[in-house]
């Protein structure tokens, strides 16, 4: 039943989003997501992976952040939880190889490229692993694509 849950989610994902992102990097090397406005300088990110980097067999997944934005500037910051049903994407640790839950930190900023409604930004991603208690480090580059 959670499945369905979240694959709805997913597909319902769009018509509410401000806007969709691409990212290369943590949690699962590539991520595709949505980036709703939840109330003023508040957003929330929905985002679903797949990890063939690693080797062996890939690592799905998907998660849900939390993210505030900082007044006045291209920062932002957050936390949220992701599940994996294989590796990860960490510098450090690469999380439980059977799969499991795990936090992050989410601290991001937009590059200035200058394209309408387009927009590109680096983060930065410590994790934590539940399912080992291990810690993470992990990044990421992504496109956002606003309306």
């Amino acid at each position: 039943m959670r499945k369905w849950a979240v694959l709805f989610l997913l597909l319902l994902a769009p018509s509410f989003a401000q806007s969709l992102q691409v990212m290369a990097g943590s949690a699962f090397g590539l991520n595709a997501g949505a980036r709703f406005s939840l109330a003023p300088l508040l957003d929330g990110r929905v985002y679903a992976g797949a990890n063939f980097f690693t080797g062996g067999v890939a690592s799905l997944g998907g998660g849900a952040d939390l993210l505030a934005s900082v007044p006045l500037t291209d920062l932002y910051a957050g936390a949220g939880l992701f599940y994996a049903t294989g590796t990860t994407v960490s510098l450090l640790n690469q999380g439980p190889a059977a799969g499991g839950l795990g936090l992050r930190g989410v601290v991001g900023t937009y590059l200035n490229v200058g394209l309408p409604l387009v927009g590109v930004f680096v983060e930065v991603h410590p994790m934590y692993f539940l399912g080992s208690n291990a810690f993470g480090l992990g990044g990421a580059v992504g496109v956002n694509l606003g309306f």
